[in-house]
């Protein structure tokens, strides 16, 4: 059985095959049984062009949903000089306090900053179950030909539990907390 997942460093599957859970989505709840994991390695987006210093709001990526049943467990890094703000669609922003939106940064090349890769790679969580499609809000302070984010994760074929049953690792796919699983 997997250790309690709290953000880890590496990127490890938050349920495993046969392990339960209960996703909390933007529109529902559902409880499923992991059927199978598997990898998810790299995927590209480019947003296009931003313009200086003006949000480009609500950008989705509708490449990203899953298909009927699953789930995909997703990690990004931003590839040019932009900062975005995760968009959920939960009620409860994920990235945000009473006062203000966090957001990502362009990710650190050559720089020797490893722990603040850490710290992005590991942020930068964030769930999608069936057709719930993320949105991503964007800002440059110079104006970009690009925008581009690289999505690398894994995926989860899942089966509904039937009616009245409860999965045991809590997942909290639109809003906040994300990603919480506690022991199996």
């Amino acid at each position: 059985m997997a250790d309690l997942y709290i953000y880890k460093t590496k990127l490890e599957a938050i349920m495993l095959p046969g392990e339960t859970a209960h996703l909390v989505t933007s529109n529902e709840t559902v409880d499923v049984r992991c059927l199978a994991v598997g990898f998810l390695p790299e995927y590209e987006k480019d947003f296009g062009a931003l313009t200086a210093a003006t949000w480009s709001r609500d950008n989705e990526d509708a490449n990203l949903e899953m298909p009927t049943n699953e789930l995909s467990q997703l990690r990004m890094r931003i590839n040019d000089d932009f900062k975005l703000e995760f968009n959920n669609l939960g009620p409860v922003k994920q990235w945000r306090t009473s006062k203000t939106n966090f957001y990502l940064r362009q990710w650190p090349v050559n720089t020797g900053e490893d722990f603040l890769k850490e710290l992005l790679f590991k942020a930068s969580e964030f769930f999608v179950w069936e057709d719930d499609t993320p949105r991503f809000d964007l800002y440059a302070e110079l104006a970009q030909t690009k925008s581009r984010i690289i999505f690398t994760g894994l995926r989860y074929r899942c089966a509904k539990l039937p009616s009245g049953e409860t999965g045991k690792i809590p997942i909290y796919v639109s809003g906040w907390p994300s990603g919480t699983g506690w022991p199996r």
